[in-house]
């Protein structure tokens, strides 16, 4: 089966979240050129056990046990999925291509997960040898599997070991540095060309993307400065974040300034106001700035924080026009060498 990235329709949320991982996987034509010959079979073993396994979960996926709960958040929809995933991270001992350990070890850990997904493992070549107190996990199907598992270990990486091996990239047994291309590997095909025009607006006005320390975000810098993030968040959408800087400091009142120079200022200005980031991740209930509204282009608004953050899924191409000027604004604020560092995981 081939997953499609430009597919939105899906018979259940299960399908949804299969799909989403599935298409995440890094295609084999742009990993193995950076693997050594000796280990391109076990690559293969590891990528088209996934791949296997991903399509019998998107047609069956009673046969794992899946609970088919529309209402079920996302991440625990994911948390089905990925069961497979943290399993085998949770084997110990690897010995060749099979891993041999404890008895009372293994079933500790496959009490973790549902008897109906671990059985399932065993129609995609899992066999499971009890002999006294040792308990002996190999694949007959993708007998090298386990070394393929290893290449992707993300060794030499302080982030993501995780995500390189449930996504298949290899890359990582090269000390590869992964690109703003790579977070952009997975969108589809709409939302792709409008992460590549703003990347495209960003170089040539110097704002230069980073390397990519996280797998899901790409941050683009001028002068040390974060500008712009392009982020792959759940169902694989594009996600952009610019932070302009704190509420009602110099380099704020800069922005009201220049804003004021626009013809379409009032327009602008509400554009802005739709797409203000109102809270942080972490923001409790009982959080003291939602009893203190903020002024923000005029507008009083219940904002927990105190970054003026602009957050957008799915940009389309009308909005590129306001996502350019605010990039600009941003540039011009780190041009001044007055714009405040942001941490990008707020709003």
């Amino acid at each position: 089966m081939i997953f499609n990235k430009n597919q939105t329709k899906f018979k259940n949320c299960i399908q949804e979240k299969v799909w989403e991982l599935a298409t995440r996987q890094i295609p084999l034509e742009i990993t193995l050129p950076f693997v050594d010959d000796t280990l391109k079979s076990a690559c293969m073993d590891w990528y088209n056990f996934n791949q296997k396994l991903f399509a019998n979960m998107y047609e069956n996926p009673n046969d794992f046990g899946f609970k088919l709960d529309p209402s079920k958040q996302d991440w625990e929809n994911k948390k089905q999925v990925e069961f497979y995933h943290w399993l085998i991270g949770g084997l110990e001992n690897l010995n060749g291509n099979k891993f041999e350990m404890s008895t009372d070890t293994f079933y500790k850990l496959i009490s973790k997960f549902n008897p109906k997904s671990v059985e399932a493992l065993k129609k995609h070549g899992f066999i499971i040898k009890e002999k006294g107190s040792i308990v002996t996990i190999y694949n007959d199907i993708y007998p090298n599997m386990f070394t393929g598992l290893q290449v992707c270990d993300g060794q030499y990486y302080k982030v993501n070991r995780d995500s390189f091996r449930m996504y298949c990239d290899f890359r990582a047994s090269s000390k590869y540095k992964r690109t703003y291309a790579d977070v952009h590997l997975a969108l589809n095909d709409e939302n792709l060309q409008i992460a590549e025009i703003i990347h495209d607006y960003c170089v040539a006005h110097k704002i230069m993307p980073q390397k990519c320390n996280y797998f899901f975000r790409a941050e683009y810098k001028k002068k040390g400065k974060i500008v712009y993030i392009s982020d792959l968040i759940d169902n694989n959408q594009l996600k952009i974040n610019i932070g302009f800087t704190n509420i009602g400091t110099k380099a704020y009142k800069m922005i009201e300034n220049e804003i004021k120079k626009y013809e379409d200022a009032d327009a602008f200005k509400q554009f802005l106001l739709k797409h203000c980031a109102k809270k942080c991740n972490n923001c409790k209930k009982d959080c003291d700035n939602k009893l203190n509204p903020k002024e923000v282009f005029g507008k009083k608004m219940i904002i927990c924080m105190n970054i003026l953050f602009i957050r957008m899924c799915n940009p389309n191409k009308d909005d590129l026009r306001n996502i350019f000027r605010i990039i600009d604004l941003r540039a011009m604020l780190v041009d001044t060498g007055i714009a405040e560092t942001f941490y990008p995981g707020n709003g």
